[in-house]
């Protein structure tokens, strides 16, 4: 979908009416205090506070602060009978959080005042995962999503609570449950089936409201209420992927829909997993971003909004804490279309960025590994369980001096024997803008030693060694030398061009500057929001050799 002309003229009277945001694309700017999907407020003198409570809270009673939209932050401490809240009913002024304690409790409080707080039990059932409060039909009612996790099986699933009296009293509307996963196709085991979590709620402009949740699928679910919230449809899924992992949606100042997620497909279930707890996690270190125009209905971005830095780490599951990844986020909007959010869990993921939101309206991407491999996945797993679900890593892919050009790096991938590895093929991912017609070009050396590789265009983040992301990619392309038509070691440019608004469209992919395809690839799976990914990944043979990446380059 282009951007329309009432967002490109809205976006540059942004940019000249707030010079003080500088930056374009996502910045890191601090870290939060607590496991990041709760505790980001904005207060009515624009003051931004991340409250340090919640999951693995660092020790101490405090809050970071800070006073100009985002960009620096100091540490507040606070005496231990302080409460606190994240969002602020526009009607009537009142600040309110709910929050699990042996049953749920109500904090409120007038939103000029800190320390004076009135704090009522809600239920004594164990509702968890509490998020922030969602203020419909103008502030009349209030919502704030949850889900079981008590012992009582017939009680589990994603609800919201809702109050018509401003926080004074709450209702529990009914269950969203959502069908288990199953083992099938590429899995030899089940997914830990903990059913509709974590679910996110926004009003639309019909209003109806519309519940996205966390399931053990390959896609998240939704529901939607058409009574403020208290029964729901039937869920389906929901046209995101993402497993056991939490979304994230809110309405910006002019309307449109922000979502957060993880875009993201972990490795197929061991044979080991059983559906009761999660074996390991292998999708959560990277966060996505995505903005609609027309509530819900069209998306554009698909864009990888952070990294994490951790990513790589020999020690990841060994390192000491519960969760550690970066799916868990809480976004405020201090200026139009720019956006602060609080990302991740356990203190050595956990990031706070800003962004502004035409950095999802770009419409072309490149990479020659100026920055290193900051831009890409490409680690691998060492074998064995490590910590809480987790597994340590090594950096996939060595970047290697240029043969040619000074002061510049290629990227190798290769397959070596080592038994010490999940799997011992590498492979690297790069994102780009989602397009549902596009190009996308590499320069590859595919020497004549190497056993070559296979090259997918998908519409969603795989593991870099995942060999099943071919079978769910949108076009694939073996990287054969003979099928090519590359008879020398030299770097080849390799452009394949689609347009998926006919389903029936096969890509073209171009050699050089030939005019004429040399192949035709048939679409095998239509992507959600348009591609957004190209993984490289090498053969599964044992090919110490491999081949060589130059650079990468989408546009549309």
């Amino acid at each position: 979908m282009m951007q329309s002309k009432k967002y490109k003229l809205a976006l540059l009277m942004l940019t000249m009416q707030y010079p003080a945001w500088a930056q374009y694309a996502p910045e890191v700017v601090g870290k939060c205090p607590s496991d990041a999907y709760i505790g980001l407020s904005q207060r009515n003198d624009n003051e931004i506070r991340h409250y340090n409570y919640g999951e693995q809270e660092e020790s101490g009673h405090f809050y970071i602060s800070s006073k100009d939209n985002g960009k620096t932050w100091s540490r507040v401490n606070t005496p231990d009978s302080l409460y606190y809240a994240d969002n602020c009913n526009p009607l009537t002024n009142t600040m309110i959080r709910l929050f699990y304690d042996k049953g749920v409790w109500c904090i409120r409080y007038n939103a000029n005042q800190d320390g004076t707080a009135q704090v009522t039990k809600v239920t004594d059932k164990p509702l968890i995962m509490i998020k922030p409060p969602v203020f419909v039909r103008g502030g009349k009612r209030i919502l704030v999503a949850t889900h079981y996790a008590g012992p009582d099986a017939s009680e589990k699933g994603a609800r919201v609570l809702y109050s018509d009296d401003d926080g004074l009293t709450w209702k529990e509307s009914e269950k969203v449950i959502t069908p288990p996963h199953k083992k099938e196709g590429f899995h030899k085991g089940v997914r830990w089936n903990h059913g509709a979590v974590e679910p996110t709620v926004i009003e639309l402009n019909d209003g109806r409201i519309w519940m996205i949740m966390r399931t053990p699928q390959d896609s998240h679910y939704q529901s939607y209420s058409y009574d403020g919230g208290e029964t729901w449809t039937t869920p389906t899924p929901a046209p995101f992927y993402g497993t056991i992992t939490m979304p994230t949606i809110g309405r910006l100042k002019d309307g449109r829909l922000l979502f957060v997620w993880n875009n993201t497909t972990p490795l197929p279930e061991l044979a080991s997993a059983n559906g009761v707890w999660d074996d390991v996690f292998t999708n959560r270190n990277v966060l996505h971003a995505a903005i609609s125009e027309d509530d819900g209905k069209t998306w554009i971005g698909m864009r990888e909004l952070y990294l994490d830095e951790g990513r790589n780490n020999a020690n990841f599951g060994d390192t000491k804490g519960m969760d550690k990844s970066v799916h868990q986020s809480q976004f405020i909007e201090p200026e139009p279309g720019k956006i602060v959010i609080a990302i991740g869990q356990n203190a050595i993921h956990r990031k706070i960025l800003r962004f502004d939101v035409a950095w999802l309206y770009e419409q072309a991407r490149s990479n020659s590994f100026e920055n290193g491999l900051t831009d890409w996945t490409t680690f691998q797993y060492y074998k064995g369980i490590k910590g809480h679900c987790g597994y340590n890593r090594k950096e996939g892919g060595t970047l290697v001096a240029h043969p040619t050009s000074k002061n510049r790096n290629i990227l190798n991938i290769k397959h070596t024997d080592n038994d010490s590895l999940l799997y011992a093929g590498e492979g690297a991912l790069w994102n780009f803008p989602a397009m549902m017609k596009g190009s996308f070009s590499t320069s590859i050396r595919i020497p004549k030693s190497s056993k070559g590789g296979e090259l997918i265009l998908n519409d969603r983040w795989f593991n870099p060694t995942d060999t099943t992301a071919s079978h769910f990619g949108m076009f694939k392309l073996p990287l054969n030398r003979q099928m090519l038509g590359i008879n020398d070691d030299k770097f080849h440019t390799i452009r394949i061009v689609w347009d998926i608004t006919n389903r029936d469209t096969s890509a073209k992919v171009f050699v050089d500057k030939q005019k004429k395809a040399v192949i035709e690839l048939p679409l095998q799976n239509l992507p959600l929001h348009g591609i957004s990914y190209v993984q490289f990944i090498t053969s599964q043979e044992i090919d110490p050799i491999g081949f060589d990446i130059e650079s990468v380059q989408a546009t549309k």
